[in-house]
């Protein structure tokens, strides 16, 4: 795609009029469908919604979701948001569930995507189906700016996970390895400065965000990720992966 396009972001959960009609009147030049991994328990309307986007002539790819996973909703917006950052990224948050409402929303504010709110004409206890019918409304919603995390705390999280907990002076090897900022663009006059830079730069920050844990054991510092680290890696990973 040379030219800025209108991308719209839309999970598919129990909706269809809120995600192809939305699409048509806001001239989206191609829909992104957030699919549910496993319709076994919740069969969704994605493939009905694939047809009448075809119909319509809107171009449509679909990919892999948990719209009832708040950090898998997070981290699946917000890569899809930095995939097409060149283009006008629209996210309907309508159109899931309010799991995915919430992180969609939050993809938002971290990556510079427009939310928008699809009322509908008619909803489920006043029509003969499961789902809403028609669009009375479409209204974009105010972001504010959320910083996300740095890369190279993300990418120092995921070494903490891969390998189980990590002693600082293994975090200190990766980043020299992974050439991450906090070592690589600055010269540490011996080992201690080393430490201090990994202090500083790094576990300082995630320490104060509740991202991981120091424990002394013997004469070494073992780092290992909290519960809210580990959730917030699942939903900034995109932010290492190429």
């Amino acid at each position: 795609m040379d030219v800025a396009e209108r991308v719209h972001l839309m999970p598919v959960g129990y909706e269809n009029d809120r995600i192809v009609l939305s699409a048509e009147q806001l001239r989206a030049d191609r829909v992104v469908l957030l699919r549910y991994v496993d319709e076994t328990a919740h069969p969704s309307y994605v493939e009905t919604v694939r047809e009448r986007l075809d119909e319509r002539g809107i171009d449509h790819e679909t990919v892999p979701c948990d719209i009832f996973d708040f950090y898998d909703s997070i981290g699946t917006v917000a890569e899809l948001a930095t995939r097409f950052a060149d283009h006008e990224v629209y996210v309907n948050l309508a159109s899931g569930s309010k799991v995915t409402a919430i992180g969609g929303m939050i993809a938002c504010m971290a990556t510079g995507a427009t939310p928008y709110y699809v009322r509908a004409e008619r909803y489920a206890a006043e029509t003969d189906d499961d789902v809403a019918e028609g669009i009375r409304s479409v209204t974009e919603l105010p972001t504010y700016p959320m910083e996300s995390p740095e890369p190279q705390h993300v990418a120092v999280m995921d070494y903490v996970e891969r390998e189980n907990g990590a002693r600082k002076r293994d975090l200190i090897d990766f980043g020299k390895e992974a050439e991450l900022p906090f070592i690589a663009d600055r010269d540490a006059a011996n080992r201690k400065s080393e430490y201090r830079l990994l202090d500083s730069h790094v576990l300082g920050p995630l320490a104060e965000n509740g991202y991981v844990e120091l424990e002394e054991v013997g004469r070494s510092t073992r780092v290992t990720l909290t519960e809210s680290g580990r959730n917030t890696l699942r939903a900034f990973r995109y932010l290492i992966e190429e």
